[in-house]
């Protein structure tokens, strides 16, 4: 991963993302869980202060992980998702999601 002074230069804007999914699947296979927490992102003076990071380093967001709670409120929370055909354009692959509804 290529960096500049403040953090990942504009070629890799994907690399953080990469990270943070790679970095969350490892958590789980290991029977942990983890969520992102972008708003950490906004207060980045005060992380970086209470954690000691260094001003050449870029803070986009944390990753809190630990022990789930199977019995906790926001274990219980699922939210709803658009349909893939709301959300994804296709190109010259005519029937993908047909194929998609007689698969399952």
């Amino acid at each position: 991963m290529t960096r500049s002074r403040r953090g990942w230069r504009a070629e890799s804007p994907f690399d953080p993302g990469r990270f943070t999914q790679t970095f969350l699947l490892a958590l789980e296979a290991r029977g942990l869980a983890g969520i992102p927490q972008t708003m950490l992102g906004f207060y980045a003076d005060v992380v970086r202060e209470v954690l000691g990071v260094p001003d050449e380093l870029k803070l986009l967001f944390g990753i809190s992980f630990g022990a789930a709670d199977p019995a906790g409120p926001s274990s219980r929370y699922r939210m709803g998702r658009v349909p893939i055909e709301e959300s994804v354009v296709l190109h010259d692959t005519p029937g993908v999601f047909d194929r998609r509804r007689t698969a399952g």
